[in-house]
């Protein structure tokens, strides 16, 4: 006579089903992590320009001169050309009101921000592209005139999931998901 025993455990067959819900669980969340992790990289750039023409504004109103935020690929001069702000940039305390987007002798270097991942791209339009200036109430613009644009913070998502920055001549700025400063749809390069 045979007896059997009750044995504890999970048959094969058991183990396959869990594993294949598993799977099927991870499929649905892994792209949902990566959009997340992409959305953050976008915030975290734009929030640092954020950050940037803050710190310019208080600046300008705390010293009672211009400050500017210009892009630089060495931190330590202007970049002129092209709208990209991909290689960073600098905040500087302007000495004279002649060059404001130019960091001159006698200017003093406030901060320096360094390059953006090269996944991230940051673009500037309108009278923005290459520099901004606060002048010492905190309003934006030189002595020629005033300054308008848009900063716009893209990945390789484009226009959909992009993040723009509006610049406006009062010195405030408002973070917008689809409309540059001329009420245009935001576009990626």
């Amino acid at each position: 006579m045979s007896t059997r025993q009750n044995t504890a455990g999970f048959t094969l067959l058991e183990l396959m089903i869990v594993l294949a819900i598993g799977a099927l669980i991870m499929t649905m969340a892994v792209p949902s992590f990566r959009d997340s992790i992409n959305n953050q990289r976008l915030v975290t750039a734009t929030n640092e320009l954020v950050m940037s023409l803050t710190l310019a504004k208080s600046e300008a109103i705390k010293r009672v001169v211009y400050v500017t935020v210009c892009k630089s690929s060495d931190g330590v001069s202007c970049t002129g050309g092209g709208t990209s702000w991909n290689d960073g940039w600098i905040v500087f305390a302007n000495a004279a009101t002649t060059s404001l987007g130019t960091f001159d002798v006698g200017d003093e270097l406030i901060r320096v921000y360094s390059a953006l991942p090269d996944s991230l791209e940051i673009t500037a339009i309108g009278n923005v592209d290459a520099f901004v200036s606060f002048r010492p109430s905190g309003t934006l613009g030189t002595n020629a005139g005033n300054q308008l644009g848009t900063f716009t913070t893209c990945d390789y998502r484009g226009a959909d999931s992009a993040t723009a920055i509006v610049m406006q001549p009062s010195g405030r700025w408002q973070v917008s998901h689809d409309k540059a400063h001329d009420d245009t749809a935001l576009t990626c390069a």
